[in-house]
């Protein structure tokens, strides 16, 4: 598992390190703002795909391999970015990198479950949760410092910070082992039919909803805050930083909110409450002074991160371990949507009304659409710990 954090740690380190450099990205490569929106937009779209056959892979071959083929994909794929020849090249292994990240994310739940009980598994997906989005509060802390450093280069910051994805794809193959539990290993063992029944459930699909509305944010601010706080007069590096403050309360959040909704025994509560303060806190970016982007970016970083870690708590309390890898795998899939849909859409809104007020409005919609979706999710908390202590309780819908 501390493996599995490093290597996430380092993953959305190299993803996030291109949001602070998509103005020079833009103006080198001559893009519009929707073209360079279209960076993220792609880069979702191939963990769409990636969490599906990552999802599957770890059913069948084992998580080991499974999430070390990520991180061998995102390793390789991230340096390549610097030596992009032009936007249609770099488009292509920014694909690379969300194909690679797309198999650790069905997979993480799984490894969580084959090593730990189950009354900690609440904690230990809010420690690698943390690791995701502490990785992304350092890429957006120090991308335009290192940019600085080496000779103000996109190409040569991509390619730094690639290049440590790739050192620590090498340390998960090294060191990593699957968990010993059997089941968890290979989900062709046993409990066939509740497997192949994953599709049908309809609390997958509310939970991928929810994660899909929670993904509009998540890649929307990674890939425009910045820009955003640019816009509304601060400085490139004050708004990289006030931008990061979205990434370094997330870290908080992904351990908090699992372990408070664990001590009530109720998760809807906490979904709705943090989507409602979502939306407060983006209607502020577009009337509050650009001086409160502190409190705001950090409002949205905790609201949004909490509510996404739970995503990723449900499918642990409603799957057995043998179906685990692929229900995690849909709702990763069809969550990824809002990342696909947010960046490119905010890129054209900007492009359109000159102006990221549309891109505001389209964020307090996903928060208020979240808090609705919320509702008829299954109340897992107190239930799924009961399921998992008694082998014969577990949750069906």
């Amino acid at each position: 598992m501390s493996l599995a954090a490093i290597v996430g740690f380092f993953t959305l380190f190299a993803i996030l390190t291109v949001s602070p450099l998509l103005t020079p990205i833009i103006d080198e490569l001559s893009l519009t703002f929707a073209e360079g929106g279209l960076l993220f937009s792609v880069l979702v779209a191939m963990i769409v795909v990636g969490a599906l056959i990552g999802g599957y892979a770890g059913d069948r071959l084992g998580i080991r391999k499974a999430l070390g083929s990520g991180a061998v994909l995102v390793g390789v794929g991230a340096p390549l970015r610097g030596l992009a020849t032009g936007y249609l090249s770099l488009l292509l292994f920014m694909a690379l990198v969300g194909l690679g990240y797309g198999f650790l994310l069905p997979n993480l739940p799984k490894l969580a479950e084959g090593w730990f009980p189950p009354k900690q598994l609440g904690v230990v997906t809010g420690v690698y949760m943390a690791s995701l989005y502490a990785g992304a509060a350092f890429a957006i802390s120090v991308t335009l410092p290192i940019y600085s450093i080496l000779a103000s280069s996109w190409r040569n910051t991509l390619l730094f910070s690639g290049s440590i994805s790739a050192l620590v794809a090498a340390a998960w193959w090294l060191g990593a082992r699957d968990p010993p539990s059997a089941n968890v290993l290979n989900g062709t063992k046993g409990n066939h039919g509740e497997g192949d029944r994953v599709w049908a459930k309809g609390q997958v699909w509310l939970v991928a909803l929810l994660l899909t509305s929670m993904n509009v944010f998540f890649y929307t601010l990674g890939g425009w805050l910045p820009t955003i706080f640019v816009e509304r007069g601060s400085s490139a590096y004050v708004g990289s930083l006030m931008a990061s403050m979205a990434y370094f309360l997330a870290v908080p959040a992904t351990l908090i909110i699992p372990f408070l909704s664990g001590v009530v025994g109720r998760r809807k509560p906490f979904l709705w409450i943090l989507a409602l303060a979502a939306a407060v806190a983006s209607y502020g970016l577009l009337v509050a002074p650009v001086g409160f982007g502190w409190f705001l970016s950090a409002v949205l970083g905790f609201a949004t991160s909490g509510i996404m870690v739970i995503c990723y708590i449900l499918p642990v309390e409603l799957f057995p371990p043998s179906a685990l890898g692929r229900a995690s795998g849909i709702i990763v899939s069809i969550g990824f949507l809002g990342g696909i849909v947010g960046p490119f859409i905010a890129g054209l809104l900007r492009d359109e009304t000159r102006s990221f007020a549309g891109v505001i409005i389209l964020l307090v919609i996903s928060a208020v659409f979240a808090a609705a979706i919320a509702t008829p999710i299954r109340e897992t908390g107190g239930v799924g710990r009961d399921r998992v202590e008694g082998a014969s309780t577990r949750v069906r819908f």
